[in-house]
C-alpha cells in the first residue's frame, strides 16, 4: 500500500470515528427523551480500482420493527379508552354510597317503609303523617341529587370531549409539521432519524386520544386516518366540536365533525372514544336505572294513595296528569264521588258509570251535574274537582273503576291523590300540598257500601286500610323493566335500589381494573421497545471508548504517514 493510500484510509477512519463519536454523544444526550431510539452508523468499505481505500459512512439512524410500532399505537388507544371511566364512575359510586349506609337510597326506602308501618298503627297521628311525608321527601331529594351527579359527570365528559378534540388537533398539526420537514428525505441522516422518532412519538400520543390508522409513503410523509377520514395528508383536516355546557337527561349533543361531516361512527377508541361512550351510554345507563326506580316507586305508591281519601277530605283535588276536554276516555266499572262535611259524612253522593263515558268532557259534565261538586280543566291542563261550599270536602271512592290500557283507578288515572309527582329521578318530588298540610295524606279509603246515602259516614279518622296497603307494598315483588345494566326483574323497591348501588360499585371497580390492565399492557410494550431500541448508556460509553481508541489510532497513522512523507521529501531535496 502506498503512503498516500494509507493516509486516505486513515483519514476515512478518522472521519468515521468522529461521526460515530457524534452519534454516541447524541444518543447519550437523548437517552431520557421519550420515544427516542438509539442511532448507529452504517459503514461500507471504499474501493478504488480494486484496492481498498478506507471506509465510508452510508447512513445514520435506527431501524425499528414496524409491527411493534403498530402494536404500541393500538395499545395506546386501548389504554386511553380504558382510562376515562374509572374516576367519573368512582365519583358516582361515592355519591351513591354502599348498601346499608345511612342516607343511601336503599336505606331511605326502608326508612319510608318503617314510617308507613308506624302510620298504619296510628293512622290519625299527624306526627306519623309528617314523618311519612318527610321520609318520602328524603327519597325524592336523594334521587334528584343522584340524578344531578350523573348528569354533572356527563357534562364533565362532554367538556373533556371538547378538550380532547383540541389536543387531537394540536397533535395533527405537530405531525404535519414533521411531515413538512421530512417530505422527500430518505431517513439516512441523524437529524432525519430524530425527526422520525419525534413523529412516531406524536403518533403514539395521538393514538392514546383517538383510534387511528396510518402509513408512511415513499416521500416519507405519514398519512393519518380516523376511520375512513383523512386528517393528515397534504394538509391537516381538523376536528370540530363544542361542549354544550349544562347537561340534563334530555340533552342532545352535536356531532364531532371534519369539514362539516360527522365522524362519530368512525371514533371507536382512545380517550375520545371512551369519553363518548361514558357520556352517551355508560352514565345514561345508570340514569335509566335511577329513572326506573323513580317511576316504579311513583307509580306503585300513587296507585295506592289514589285509592284513598283524606280525613277530613280537602275542599279541592287537583290532578297531576295533563289532559284536555276533547281527549278520548275509555273505562269500565263505577266510580263514586262524595261531597263530605268536616266529620266525613256524606252531603252528596254521585256515581258515574265509566262505560258510558267517551271523553274527558263527559266526565266534567257528569260531575258538574251534581249539586255540591264542580269539575274543570285548569290552565295547566289538569283535572280539578272542587266542592262548591268551602265547608265541604271531596272524596273519591274507586269502587270497581278501571281506566285505560293499564287498568288504572279513576283517581290514579288523573293523578288526583298522588304522593309523588314528576316524570323521572331528576324531577321526582312529593306532593307540595301534602307537605304544607299533612292532613291531606290519605290513610284510609271511603265507603263502598252500596247503600251509602246522605248523612252516612264516608270516611272516619280511624280508617287505615290505605296506610296498611302502602306498608304491604314494600314487601311485594314489583315488576321492573330492563334498564341500564339491570335486566327486567321482580323484586322489592328497596332491593332494586340496592341492585343499583351494587351495579354502580361494580362498574367503578371494573373500570379501575380494566384501566390498570390496559395501562400495564401499554407500559410493557413501551418498555419492550425501549429495551430493544432505546439508549443503553453503558453500551454507549463503551462505544465512545472504543471510538476514541480508533480515532487515536487513525490519528497516529496519519502522523506516521506524514512523517514518512516528510522524510521522503527531505531525501529528494
Amino acid at each position: 500500500m502506498s503512503i498516500r493510500a494509507a493516509q486516505s484510509s486513515a483519514l476515512s477512519a478518522l472521519q468515521s470515528s468522529q461521526a460515530g463519536i457524534s452519534v454516541s454523544a447524541e444518543n447519550i444526550a437523548n437517552a431520557s427523551v421519550e420515544g427516542y431510539t438509539a442511532k448507529s452508523l452504517s459503514l461500507a468499505s471504499s474501493v478504488t480500482t480494486g484496492a481498498a481505500t478506507g471506509v465510508t459512512v452510508t447512513s445514520v439512524g435506527s431501524t425499528v420493527d414496524s409491527y411493534l410500532l403498530k402494536s404500541i399505537s393500538e395499545a395506546a388507544s386501548e389504554s386511553g379508552y380504558a382510562s376515562v371511566f374509572a374516576d367519573p364512575l368512582n365519583m358516582v359510586a361515592t355519591q351513591f354510597g354502599d348498601i346499608g349506609d345511612d342516607g343511601s337510597i336503599s336505606t331511605l326506602i326502608t326508612d319510608l317503609e318503617t314510617a308507613i308501618a308506624a302510620l298504619a298503627i296510628s293512622s290519625d297521628s299527624q306526627s306519623a303523617k309528617s314523618t311519612t311525608l318527610s321520609e318520602a321527601n328524603a327519597i325524592a331529594d336523594e334521587l334528584n341529587n343522584l340524578s344531578q351527579t350523573v348528569q354533572s359527570e356527563r357534562a364533565n365528559a362532554d367538556q373533556s370531549i371538547e378538550d380532547t378534540v383540541d389536543q387531537i388537533n394540536d397533535l395533527l398539526n405537530v405531525i404535519q409539521a414533521y411531515n413538512d420537514q421530512l417530505n422527500g428525505t430518505d431517513g439516512t441522516t441523524l437529524s432525519t432519524s430524530e425527526l422520525q422518532d419525534a413523529r412516531t412519538q406524536a403518533i403514539n400520543e395521538l393514538s392514546e386520544l383517538v383510534d387511528i390508522s396510518y402509513y408512511t409513503d415513499s416521500s416519507n410523509t405519514t398519512q393519518v386516518y380516523i376511520g375512513g377520514t383523512l386528517v393528515v395528508g397534504s394538509q391537516v383536516q381538523e376536528l370540530s366540536y363544542n361542549a354544550v355546557g349544562t347537561v340534563t337527561a334530555d340533552t342532545t349533543f352535536s356531532d364531532i365533525t371534519v369539514n362539516g361531516k360527522s365522524i362519530m361512527s368512525s371514533i371507536s377508541g382512545g380517550s375520545l372514544g371512551g369519553l363518548i361512550e361514558l357520556r352517551d351510554e355508560t352514565l345514561p345507563g345508570i340514569q335509566e336505572e335511577l329513572d326506573n326506580l323513580a317511576t316504579t316507586l311513583m307509580d306503585s305508591i300513587n296507585a295506592v294513595t289514589n285509592l284513598g281519601t283524606a280525613y277530613p277530605a280537602p275542599s279541592e283535588l287537583v290532578g297531576t296528569v295533563e289532559t284536555d276536554l276533547t281527549d278520548a276516555f275509555s273505562g269500565s266499572g263505577t266510580v263514586r264521588l262524595a261531597a263530605t262535611d268536616e266529620d266525613g259524612n256524606a252531603v252528596e253522593v254521585i256515581e258515574i258509570d265509566l262505560s258510558t263515558i267517551t271523553s274527558v268532557q263527559d266526565i266534567v259534565d257528569a260531575i258538574n251535574g251534581s249539586t255540591y261538586l264542580d269539575a274543570s280543566i285548569g290552565s295547566d291542563g289538569t283535572l280539578e274537582i272542587a266542592a262548591s261550599d268551602d265547608d265541604y270536602g271531596v272524596s273519591i271512592i274507586n269502587m270497581d273503576a278501571s281506566v285505560g290500557t293499564d287498568d288504572q283507578g279513576f283517581s290514579d288515572y288523573f293523578g288526583l291523590n298522588d304522593m309523588f309527582t314528576g316524570t323521572d329521578a331528576g324531577n321526582i318530588s312529593v306532593n307540595a300540598d301534602w307537605l304544607a298540610d299533612t292532613s291531606k295524606l290519605p290513610v284510609g279509603s271511603g265507603s263502598d257500601d252500596a247503600g251509602l246515602a246522605v248523612g252516612d259516614s264516608v270516611i272516619s279518622s280511624g280508617s287505615s286500610d290505605i296506610a296498611e296497603s302502602l306498608a304491604d307494598l314494600f314487601d311485594e315483588n314489583i315488576s321492573f323493566d330492563a334498564a341500564g345494566d339491570l335486566g327486567s326483574t321482580k323484586t322489592t323497591l328497596s332491593d332494586y335500589a340496592a341492585e343499583i348501588l351494587s351495579d354502580v360499585a361494580q362498574q367503578a371497580s371494573s373500570a379501575e381494573t380494566e384501566a390498570s390492565v390496559a395501562s400495564s399492557a401499554y407500559d410493557e410494550l413501551v418498555e419492550s421497545f425501549s429495551n430493544q431500541y432505546g439508549v443503553n448508556t453503558d453500551e454507549e460509553a463503551l462505544t465512545l471508548s472504543n471510538l476514541e481508541s480508533a480515532y487515536e489510532a487513525a490519528a497516529a497513522i496519519l502522523e506516521i504517514t506524514q512523517s514518512l512523507m516528510d522524510t521522503l521529501l527531505d531525501a529528494v531535496r
